[in-house]
């Protein structure tokens, strides 16, 4: 990490740390603080607005006995600052730490928190009296380790208690979903299509692409190369605040290229706005009828509507068990099934890793499996 001076440091990630003094722990011993920024001046900005702040009393500088609840909120703030975190990445975290980890030991100093409440908060149960997904162990996990994990490197505590064997999340597992057969798709897009129901366009561009509901629903039309057949995926929206920000990763911004099927989807779509007046001013391809974005609960209950009508995959009391976000696994399988690598299929569903794919939908594809077995046995023989 190359050093500036005046107590600052750019980090491998790049982000900038300032350090302060802190005033002396119970014990006596010196203690540091730390703020980061994105640049070297809002670093030093922050640290000087943290010390003003310690020494004017509104805020508690950070030490051993302070409860756990205060230090993942001064953990996540710097942190968020620091890498610049999107509003859902904030709305994740702080999801995990009000659900899981501040009701049960938000109130239990640093000092004394131990690997046996994290296997308890591990080990906890939903409101519904379900156990948590395996999944969701690795959230806390891994949100109560790295927060720990700065406390140790701000020689706050001595240990990070997250990181004992005993302590570990249960090996997270993938549970088989619904997915759509290929005489489903084509009996959904009859019925769309000919009922010109508003989500036509909207399932036509998902069961062909795989791009998540929120890279759909941020489409604009300045993103769709009418001439080239292809579409570029440059943002998702917020389904909070319910504009489009920009994706996660590099992989996530992509140009597909599409099937004259997802064109016409797209043409219906255009005249429909232009028909009935409901184009937005920032040029989006899916609005409501007041030209606001759409809200994905808008979707998610107009599909379960749909899969209802038509009986698509429903439990034993009748009620569809298919979710929108399975069609995105529907055009995995499909894809596969077609002989697609599942290299181009990571991409084109703008996975950052091959791993994903094949973890994820290495079960659906047995067809796969046996052509694998003849292609050796040809080889043999």
């Amino acid at each position: 990490m190359p050093r500036r001076g005046n107590g600052t440091t750019q980090r491998k990630d790049g982000t900038w740390q300032a350090t302060y003094e802190l005033p002396p722990g119970p014990d006596g011993k010196r203690r540091r603080g730390y703020a980061y920024g994105k640049t070297m001046a809002e670093a030093v900005a922050k640290r000087t607005a943290a010390l003003a702040d310690i020494e004017a009393g509104i805020v508690k500088a950070p030490g051993p006995e302070m409860q756990l609840g205060e230090w993942l909120d001064i953990w996540r703030k710097a942190r968020a600052n620091a890498k610049g975190w999107k509003p859902a990445t904030v709305r994740n975290y702080e999801d995990v730490i009000d659900t899981y980890i501040r009701p049960r030991f938000g109130k239990v100093r640093l000092s004394k928190l131990t690997a046996e409440n994290v296997r308890e908060m591990l080990g906890s149960v939903r409101k519904d009296g379900k156990p948590i997904s395996t999944s969701t162990q690795k959230r806390i996990w891994a949100i109560l380790g790295s927060a720990l994990q700065a406390a140790v490197d701000d020689k706050l505590i001595p240990q990070n208690v997250a990181t004992s064997t005993t302590a570990q999340p249960a090996r997270v597992t993938y549970d088989e979903r619904p997915v759509l057969t290929i005489q489903e798709v084509k009996d959904i897009l009859a019925e769309l299509k000919d009922s010109k129901d508003w989500l036509y366009p909207l399932f036509q561009l998902s069961v062909s692409t795989g791009v998540r509901q929120g890279e759909a629903l941020a489409l604009r039309w300045s993103d769709v190369a009418w001439d080239l057949s292809e579409i570029s995926i440059m943002g998702t929206m917020d389904r909070s605040e319910r504009t489009t920000v920009a994706l996660k990763t590099r992989t996530s911004r992509r140009t597909l290229k599409v099937g004259p099927e997802v064109i016409e989807a797209l043409r219906w779509q255009q005249d429909r706005q232009e028909r009935l007046g409901t184009s937005s001013p920032d040029g989006l391809a899916f609005t409501s009828d007041q030209r606001t974005p759409v809200y994905d609960s808008t979707v998610r209950r107009h599909w379960a509507d749909i899969c209802e009508r038509l009986k698509i995959h429903r439990d034993d009391n009748g009620k569809p068990t298919m979710h929108w976000h399975d069609i995105r696994h529907s055009t995995a399988v499909l894809m596969l099934n077609a002989g697609v690598p599942a290299e181009v299929v990571a991409w084109r569903l703008g996975h950052s890793s091959l791993n994903m794919v094949v973890r994820t939908y290495g079960w659906t594809s047995t067809a796969r499996y046996e052509d694998a077995a003849e292609a050796m046995t040809a080889v043999l023989s």
